[in-house]
């Protein structure tokens, strides 16, 4: 799964992009009740599939949430995924959830 986000999103230098492309790691405490997700960010897929260093944006997402598998699904790549879609989407982008 891959986040594309599209918007006026501006890099850590001051230049802005009109779309990016975004992927989500995670880890599940022990407990399993709660996933810290790390989002990393780059020009666009091709930049990705090719080892291209990831960019920094100025985005600021929480990257720590509550998790019940119960109710939040046993796919936790999804849960991740569509945490960081409804940030993002709550800041103004428009992202688009791409299955790979």
């Amino acid at each position: 799964m891959a986040l594309e986000i599209t918007g006026n999103i501006e890099l850590d230098n001051g230049l802005s992009l009109s779309s990016c492309y975004g992927r989500t790691q995670y880890r599940v405490n022990d407990s399993s009740n709660e996933v810290v997700i790390l989002t990393q960010y780059w020009v666009d897929e091709p930049s990705y599939t090719t080892n291209k260093t990831p960019i920094n944006l100025n985005i600021n997402v929480d990257g720590r949430y509550t998790y019940d598998r119960a109710t939040d699904g046993i796919d936790v790549l999804d849960f991740t995924n569509q945490k960081i879609k409804s940030e993002l989407e709550a800041q103004g982008y428009s992202v688009v959830i791409t299955e790979l």
